[in-house]
């Protein structure tokens, strides 16, 4: 019943933040739809910098990185499962947010009054249910504590935002309005009737309100931001992965003693030694893939033009490729699991092919500097 979320300028307080929180939600949520696009390298020629401004600095740094794993296969089920779960949301999320919009004009269109039926029977607010279920989807599929936050933030501006809208349908419908409000839960199907925010809809937003959501909302990213410290904790146990002192070795692939072996032929190569030592670099890190395997994520195929990943499960268990790179980070002193902690992106410095099973390395090559949509954050694990 109520309308399309638009920008009033004789709002309340939240309603003028909601233009731009759009536009930074967008921008960050749908970065995952950029990635797999032709259009990828013109939308970091503009978004890369601004990711590469973030890490110039310890406190902000953190942001651009990843807190569940985007290219790893793991040893959990339900880690693994996420990229079909969020492909699953962005799905639905879209088709509910097109059909509630559909239903919306078509309304209008036609002058049939104020829209009662299918999913705004369902809910008040069912754009934003599709919105949040699309969200959820893209933060699943490309999880930066970034995007989280941004997603979190959006939350709170539907709400503020649902508020304000309702405010006007009771103006204008009066108690045809206050009727449908009573029988119509507000944005989830799930959640019962009777939990919107009455008060809200009924009392223009306060100085006091205002900042006590304020305080909610902030509140609600740190719980957030902590939840997801917790998921990449849990990401990095259920890795392929070996830590030295001031090295961490990961494997997207899923991995047992092949991860060791292949390293252990790279290191004991004189050449590989010796490039290592004249870099003079701590910390590393190191990436292993299976020599079938490409993901577009890591700079590893010089002069490459294919994008996405290609990972078979029936790779060859003797042959592996390794990317050794400077973690970037500012901690520099970080040992272990620490340093993909605190890494923000790697500078590439050898690629090293080697053949497990004749213990020896087979080539070493440069790679190239970055990714081949710039010198942008991208995923480590």
């Amino acid at each position: 019943m109520t309308a399309m979320p638009l920008f009033d300028p004789s709002g309340d307080h939240a309603n003028r933040l909601v233009p731009a929180g759009w536009l930074f939600y967008l921008a960050i949520g749908l970065e995952i739809l950029f990635m797999i696009s032709p259009a990828a390298g013109y939308f970091y020629a503009l978004y890369g910098p601004a990711l590469n401004l973030l890490d110039r600095w310890a406190v902000t740094a953190w942001l651009t990185q990843f807190f569940l794993p985007h290219i790893s296969t793991t040893r959990s089920a339900v880690l693994n499962a996420l990229p079909c779960i969020g492909g699953f949301c962005v799905l639905v999320g879209a088709a509910w947010f097109l059909i509630a919009a559909a239903q919306l004009y078509w309304s209008k269109f036609r002058r049939l009054g104020p829209v009662t039926t299918g999913l705004y029977r369902l809910s008040r607010h069912p754009q934003y249910c599709g919105l949040a279920l699309l969200g959820l989807g893209a933060l699943l599929l490309w999880p930066r504590f970034l995007a989280l936050i941004a997603y979190v933030l959006m939350l709170f501006l539907y709400r503020f935002l649902a508020a304000a809208e309702e405010r006007r349908c009771e103006q204008r419908f009066g108690d045809s309005y206050r009727d449908y409000r009573t029988r119509t839960r507000i944005t989830w199907p799930l959640a019962s009737a009777g939990t919107e925010p009455a008060k809200e809809a009924a009392v223009p937003g306060s100085p006091w309100r205002v900042r006590s959501q304020a305080g909610l909302t902030m509140i609600a990213v740190v719980v957030s931001v902590v939840v997801a410290v917790g998921l990449r904790e849990y990401t990095l146990s259920q890795l392929s992965a070996h830590y030295d002192k001031h090295t961490a070795v990961l494997s997207p692939a899923p991995l047992d003693g092949e991860l060791l072996a292949a390293y252990r032929a790279a290191v004991e190569d004189g050449r590989v030694r010796q490039l290592l030592a004249d870099a003079g670099t701590n910390p590393l890190l190191v990436h292993v893939l299976p020599e079938d395997w490409h993901l577009a994520d890591l700079p590893m195929e010089t002069g490459s033009e294919h994008g996405g990943h290609d990972t078979p499960a029936d790779f060859d268990r003797r042959r592996y490729k390794l990317l050794f790179s400077r973690a970037r980070t500012h901690l520099p002193e970080s040992v272990g699991k620490a340093i993909v902690r605190s890494a923000y992106g790697i500078d590439p410095l050898i690629l090293v092919r080697v053949d497990i099973e004749a213990r020896r390395v087979t080539a070493v090559e440069k790679p190239p500097t970055h990714v081949r949509w710039g010198d942008i954050p991208s995923p480590l694990f």
